[in-house]
């Protein structure tokens, strides 16, 4: 699954937290954050073995979009921590 589904998915399920009458997943969160760290590893993998100045900055933007929603979620969802018992 691309960055921007995941984002897209993660972002659903954050704004679910919001409204009372829709189940928070907190594992679908869980495991939305897990996606996307895995593929912030691969991107960064790739930056090293890219060798294209283009490509390279089109990496570490994707890299950073990433990294900083993951931060956002991981916030989101320790503040959702006991709407998920």
């Amino acid at each position: 699954m691309g960055a921007k589904k995941l984002l897209e998915k993660l972002h659903k399920y954050l704004d679910k937290g919001e409204s009372r009458t829709d189940a928070v997943r907190c594992e679908e969160i869980d495991h939305i954050l897990d996606k996307l760290a895995k593929k912030e590893k691969k991107l960064k993998s790739k930056l090293g073995s890219e060798k294209d100045k283009d490509k390279r900055k089109q990496l570490e933007m994707e890299m950073r979009i990433i990294a900083l929603q993951r931060k956002k979620g991981s916030k989101r969802r320790k503040e959702l921590q006991e709407k998920c018992k």
